[in-house]
């Protein structure tokens, strides 16, 4: 049923996509975030819907007529020469296939980035892109919520193909998600709808604890403790996050309380996940210290023929845990890590510039740009929480390349660009006004 109701739904899909690229690009940013495939039994497997609609967003933006004002900034820049320098390690170290694959997923990102800049400058764009946002990966997370309500925390959350891959992306991915649905339950103004967003951004928040995900419980913490200290309805927020707490009190068994417990224990060396993870981060620095411009490409550390080169060395870095060496390669469990084992430091140096930049952008429009109060203040604050906890998550996971995170940029940059096409036109307005002044004079 499932396959026949995309089925017939699809002609009308590329119609209004071929017609209005910008619905395109939102179809396009449905399908990365959860893969229809994960939904589907039948013969609609077959159906590359994301590849169409990146086709069709493609091709709708050069027959365009009226194209958005687009200028090159110095944000946009380095994000493209950022992914450029992420290929480096993969041609020079290709250790296995999937290193080119990961390589690959991220052009992907970009490719829709870059299309997010050149496509997104109305009120209705913005909201639009984090509607389709709500129905893809907030779906799930409403769907797991949910079960992990009824069955008492007994449902365990292990993510779906796609860039909510396990518990831990499935958490960083709500947590980023609650920020953007609380922007658009504030726009709302039927009753019915913010009650309705706002029930969707708690059953993300019990799913993201129903994850048992360490550093997705973090992230929200530190999101809960934001809004309270920046909302001037405080209390309401004590309310909220005291009732969450409750309902995860109360639902969650005694397994998830030992894992959070788990967080700081690092007396059993060699199965403590905090030890784990700074063996990880050790051979990741290792391995940047021997490629220092270009890494070893994505997750070749994680490799067994590349990991051995560096765990006999681990005693050399004094970090105040000890790491004993490891049986198999893990992942780097941290975004900064991550890159720094996959593009060294230069590709380090690069990543934090993107964060600090995007974060200054994001200041530096709601303090001149906007006033506070109006949705582009309230939608770059959203975003700039967002990516606070892309940064806070993401230090305990591998997930440097989250499309999302970038996609959050790339709105950044569109705001931006908003605001100096709105500059131009009052300076135009300005300009023929004086014009008109002067000749009436004369």
């Amino acid at each position: 049923m499932r396959d026949l109701f995309l089925a017939f739904l699809f002609p009308i899909f590329l119609y209004y996509g071929f017609r209005t690229p910008v619905v395109a690009l939102y179809l396009w940013f449905w399908t990365s975030m959860y893969p229809l495939q994960n939904w589907l039994y039948g013969f609609a497997l077959s159906l590359r819907f994301n590849l169409v609609f990146s086709i069709v967003t493609m091709l709708g933006y050069v027959f365009m007529k009226n194209k958005p004002r687009f200028k090159i900034t110095g944000l946009f820049v380095l994000v493209i020469v950022f992914a450029l320098h992420s290929g480096l390690g993969v041609m020079m170290y290709a250790y296995f296939d999937a290193m080119w694959q990961s390589f690959e997923e991220f052009i992907k990102a970009v490719v829709f980035f870059i299309f997010v800049v050149l496509l997104l400058r109305k009120k209705e764009h913005f909201e639009g892109i984090l509607m389709f946002l709500t129905i893809a990966l907030c779906f799930y997370g409403v769907l797991e919520g949910l079960k992990v309500i009824v069955t008492a925390g007994g449902h365990n959350i292990y993510g779906l193909k796609g860039p909510l891959g396990d518990n831990n992306k499935v958490a960083l991915g709500l947590n980023m998600a609650i920020p953007l649905v609380l922007y658009l339950a504030g726009q709302v103004h039927y009753r019915y709808g913010k009650l309705a967003l706002y029930c969707i951004a708690f059953l993300c928040a019990i799913a993201v604890i129903g994850t048992a995900s360490r550093g997705g419980f973090i992230g929200l913490i530190a999101m809960a403790a934001y809004y309270w200290w920046k909302n001037g309805k405080k209390l309401s927020i004590v309310f909220g996050v005291m009732f969450i707490a409750g309902v995860a009190v109360y639902l969650m068994p005694s397994e998830w309380f030992e894992r959070m417990n788990t967080i700081k224990e690092t007396s059993s060396a060699t199965e403590s996940p905090l030890t784990s993870r700074v063996t990880s981060w050790k051979i990741n620095y290792l391995a940047a210290l021997d490629h220092p411009y270009i890494g070893h490409g994505f997750n070749a550390t994680a490799g067994q023929f590349v990991w051995q080169n560096y765990v006999h060395d681990l005693d050399s870095l004094n970090w105040g845990i000890e790491t004993p060496i490891p049986k198999i390669g893990y992942v780097a469990h941290s975004i900064y890590f991550e890159v720094l084992g996959n593009q060294g430091f230069v590709g380090l140096f690069m990543f934090l510039l993107i964060i600090f930049l995007t974060i200054s952008k994001i200041n530096k429009l709601c303090k001149q740009a906007y006033q506070q109060g109006s949705w582009e203040h309230q939608l770059l604050t959203s975003i700039k929480v967002s990516i606070a906890a892309f940064c806070i998550c993401g230090a305990a996971l591998s997930a440097a390349y989250f499309e999302l995170f970038y996609a959050l940029v790339a709105m950044v940059i569109c705001m931006e660009l908003r605001t100096l096409s709105e500059k131009q036109l009052t300076g135009r307005l300005a300009e023929t006004a004086r014009k008109k002044h002067y000749r009436q004079v004369r």
